[in-house]
């Protein structure tokens, strides 16, 4: 694109912009629809526009109560930045709606898995449990993308035989972006929620075919940290050089409030 437009007079498209902006888009559907990790590891958050209201009908619930001092202190299982099987993609470089955090990774990464932990323990519903899919880990935990400067975290959700992936990415909010339903993966079946706290929600329900659900809210914060979480209703399983998605419940495990509620939560800040 950029040789394209080499010779090319006089424009007011912002080239460099157009790029990152295509490669956001493509990131964040990739992301979505797959996970970054999901061809080694399996994950889970879902959230249905017809489930964002509480049992009465009474509006989603304020965002839980920070982490606890004492939960920051929790021991890391696994290596903080992962390692490529492959070249590593080039360092995205765009514009982000406030200075990139200067937070080491490691501290990062102890911090933000801290606070994930308690709120997916506060969040999960009677008889749901969550596992790590990240070897010798019990717990899900961040870990960090340097080429996009960013955190992401995948676990399963277990109830009985019913399982369904969970991924949550906190990063800077890139200054382009905006909390409409035009950067959710399926814009036809979207909703947007604005919240007391100022927060802006952008929730998308995508049928994959075959019974095979996912939902996904991008929570875009006063701060500037953007937190998405994504689930389905379906395993995913080493198959051959891929993965495959064996469809285990009628829906998703976690209700559209709860993972609302995951994506407020204050400690999952890249601004603490």
């Amino acid at each position: 694109m950029r040789a394209a437009v080499g010779t090319a007079p006089p424009t007011r498209i912002d080239v460099e912009d157009l790029i990152s902006a295509d490669a956001r888009r493509r990131r964040h559907r990739a992301w979505t629809v797959a996970g970054t990790g999901a061809a080694a590891a399996v994950a889970a958050v879902l959230a249905v526009p017809a489930m964002l209201v509480g049992p009465a009908g009474t509006p989603a619930a304020g965002p839980p109560p920070a982490a606890s001092a004492s939960a920051v202190g929790t021991p890391l299982c696994d290596s903080v930045t992962p390692k490529a099987s492959g070249p590593q993609p080039p360092l995205q470089s765009h514009d982000t709606v406030r200075p990139r955090p200067t937070e080491t990774p490691a501290e990062g990464v102890g911090r933000l898995s801290a606070a994930l932990r308690e709120v997916v323990a506060s969040q999960l519903p009677d008889g749901v449990s969550v596992e790590s899919v990240q070897p010798r880990c019990s717990a899900p935990q961040f870990r960090y993308h340097p080429s996009y400067r960013e955190y992401e975290a995948g676990g399963e959700l277990r109830q009985g035989e019913s399982a369904g992936w969970f991924m949550v990415r906190v990063a800077p909010r890139p200054a382009r972006d905006e909390a409409t339903c035009e950067f959710a993966p399926d814009s036809r079946n979207c909703n947007r929620m604005v919240h007391s706290d100022g927060s802006i929600s952008v929730f998308s329900r995508m049928p994959l075919g075959d019974g095979l659900i996912q939902l996904s809210v991008s929570v875009f914060r006063p701060d500037g940290t953007l937190v998405s979480v994504v689930t389905s209703n379906g395993r995913i399983k080493p198959a051959g050089n891929g993965t495959a998605t064996t469809v285990t419940a009628r829906e998703p495990l976690l209700t559209g409030e709860q993972m609302i509620a995951i994506g407020r939560a204050p400690a999952l800040t890249l601004y603490p």
